[in-house]
């Protein structure tokens, strides 16, 4: 595998990651253990990205999604 496509293989999958997890917190709750789980993993993908030098990939369909879903969250707690 290459260089270039392990990076995207490694943000793809830290983007699925963060999806799931945000998912699982607004369906679930942040103390729920399935949430907690979800957030472990997410949480090593981004150590793992941190010591490889490798910044997220917001232009992901799947990092678009997650950042929708905290946006319309938080604009229905605030609003």
């Amino acid at each position: 595998m290459k260089k270039v496509e392990m990076i995207k293989t490694i943000q793809l999958a830290e983007a699925k990651a963060w999806l799931r997890l945000k998912e699982s917190q607004v369906k679930n709750g942040k103390l729920n253990s399935t949430t907690r789980d979800l957030k472990e993993r997410w949480m090593t993908l981004k150590c793992l990205m941190g010591s490889l030098d490798i910044e997220s990939d917001v232009e992901l369909e799947e990092s678009k999604l997650a950042l929708n879903m905290m946006l319309e969250n938080f604009r229905s707690t605030v609003f």
